[in-house]
């Protein structure tokens, strides 16, 4: 896949890591991976806790650029957008607005992830206030809401795909009847185009990538994948039905070699669909194999992730993206996790709070150790940026460990 945000590299200790930014969810080209190195040597010792924080109640992950690192929480009916020394975990500033905690089934709070692109934040609540704050003091420099600028239809769980930015512009899923995907300017929040379909929203965010040589944005959506031109300005190019109960399509979408492979809960399971035709077709499904909202990696042309559902132990498992071969799966912790990639090491916070790292090869898992990191249920994506491992649970509290 292209990588189209910019990664910014600094050296450390010689043999161990590189300090790198994860300025979005699943990092810098949401592909949930970054080149560089980590410690592997956990069963000797230990990563380093560097801070721990109360956040405030939420599923926001982090947001990492240099020495900051911004997240979400809600404390009180209050959404905090936070900003910390990455290193320290000082308080650098603070942004605050009224919001419902709204908890259903789980504990509430902001579900979506801050965007830094440069000296700019952008933040989303649950229902659709959608904020553009200054990277250095949290000051806004404008502010848009969903429902009343665009028309957004809000989910049964609240706005939870997190806005990202490429180019000058800065995307998000309202779910409005004058389209499903919006592109607004970056610096001023003006809308730039609008697709004009009127798909139900989705939870997953945008992702970008080439199609037949052109720049394409793929949403899921509620009932569907929609893969739309970005040259045309938001006309759709192809879709896919994919209708979950609830309509909860969360995880993020993976493009490879002309073939895109989704995945749901709610006994969906997974598909692997031919997207290189006139029209799409299935190449090989489960219905077994679920991420209700568990994130996915492509590492050479296989799917790497952890399985699961509410029902459903948790499994590792690296599966051929082409043939729908498993080539071997790993009993986690809990039901759900989510992991990131860091060169050939994996990290992964499993659903209890588990921090796990090993080589996920193609042989299969070898694990390096593993740390009781959280307490809690674990949700929100985990996050690596500046050398450190950033993670939090439902009710708030964050931990971050230095693994250079």
């Amino acid at each position: 896949m292209k990588t189209f945000a910019p990664l910014l590299f600094a050296a450390v200790v010689p043999g161990f890591a590189f300090a790198q930014d994860w300025p979005r969810y699943l990092g810098p080209d949401g592909a949930g991976r970054v080149d560089g190195e980590i410690r592997t040597d956990w069963k000797a010792e230990k990563p380093v806790e560097l801070w721990r924080k109360e956040l405030g109640q939420g599923c926001s992950s982090f947001a990492i650029s240099g020495s900051k690192v911004v997240v979400m929480g809600n404390q009180d009916d209050t959404d905090i957008v936070w900003c910390f020394d990455t290193e320290t975990g000082k308080e650098l500033w603070t942004h605050r607005y009224a919001e419902r905690l709204d908890p259903k089934m789980y504990d509430g709070g902001p579900n979506c992830t801050p965007t830094i692109d440069g000296n700019l934040v952008y933040a989303l609540s649950k229902s659709g206030k959608l904020f553009c704050l200054s990277l250095a003091d949290g000051k806004p420099k404008w502010q848009k809401d969903y429902r009343e600028d665009f028309e957004g239809k809000v989910p049964s769980w609240g706005f939870s795909a997190s806005p990202v930015v490429k180019g000058d512009l800065l995307y998000c899923l309202p779910g409005s009847r004058d389209g499903g995907l919006f592109a607004l300017d970056k610096k001023s929040g003006e809308v730039r185009w609008k697709s004009g379909d009127r798909p139900n929203p989705g939870y997953a965010a945008p992702v970008f990538f080439e199609y037949q040589g052109k720049p394409v944005a793929a949403a899921f959506h509620g009932r569907e994948l929609v893969v739309y031109s970005l040259e045309e300005k938001g006309k759709p190019v192809f879709d896919f039905k994919w209708r979950t109960s609830y309509d909860v399509n969360a995880s993020n979408p993976q493009y490879h070699d002309g073939m895109m492979f989704l995945a749901s809960g709610y006994g969906m399971g997974y598909v692997v669909i031919d997207v290189a035709g006139d029209e799409p077709k299935i190449l090989h499904k489960d219905e077994d194999l679920r991420m209700i909202f568990q994130n996915s990696i492509l590492v050479d042309g296989d799917i790497v992730g952890v399985f699961g559902d509410k029902n459903l132990d948790a499994e590792l498992i690296r599966m051929e993206m082409r043939s729908g071969k498993v080539l071997w799966r790993e009993r986690m912790p809990g039901t759900r996790g989510s992991s990131v990639m860091v060169g050939k090491q994996m990290v992964i916070l499993s659903e209890t709070g588990d921090l796990i790292c090993g080589e996920p090869g193609k042989g299969g898992w070898k694990e390096h150790g593993r740390v009781k990191a959280l307490g809690g249920v674990c949700w929100a994506p985990l996050a690596f940026g500046d050398g450190k491992i950033f993670a939090r649970n439902n009710k708030g509290a964050a931990v971050c460990f230095d693994v250079k």
